[in-house]
């Protein structure tokens, strides 16, 4: 038995394609960089508010779409006591006790207190996989 098949391709859309995912590719990791630093600037310690408004998102276009940083600096007499506040041991003040903590994009909560960026980080790690290649795949849809 024989099975004879006409597939037509289009393949002045495959760039188009691979123009829209990596657009798409590059907004989500923005979207994940700015959750991440509204999810850690809500588990931030906070004495005068200074630290939890001291950070930065720097993307970057990237060939494979993009990337993003996300940091903290708050310096004080030259200290920049935001690392000591993420890598540190020490007593919540009564500000931060009274702070609810961050929410990230899954809806998970990220109590006040130390290592406020790395915990969201690795907390949201699998929703932020998820958005991109959900944005990446709505993306291509219109090339079906």
């Amino acid at each position: 038995m024989r099975i004879k098949a006409n597939v037509k391709v289009d393949t002045k859309k495959i760039p188009l394609a691979v123009s829209a995912a990596l657009a798409a590719s590059y907004q989500a990791v923005v979207d994940c960089g700015q959750d991440l630093a509204r999810a850690s600037s809500g588990a931030a310690p906070h004495d005068a508010g200074i630290l939890e408004k001291s950070y930065t998102v720097t993307p970057r276009k990237t060939a494979n779409g993009g990337e993003v940083s996300v940091g903290y600096a708050a310096y004080e007499n030259g200290f920049n006591y935001a690392i000591k506040m993420h890598e540190g041991s020490y007593n919540l003040g009564p500000g931060s006790r009274a702070k609810g903590g961050g929410t990230g994009m899954s809806g998970a909560k990220y109590e006040v207190g130390p290592k406020f960026l790395e915990r969201p980080l690795r907390g949201e790690g699998d929703t932020y996989k998820e958005h991109i290649q959900d944005s990446v795949a709505k993306a291509l849809e219109a090339f079906e």
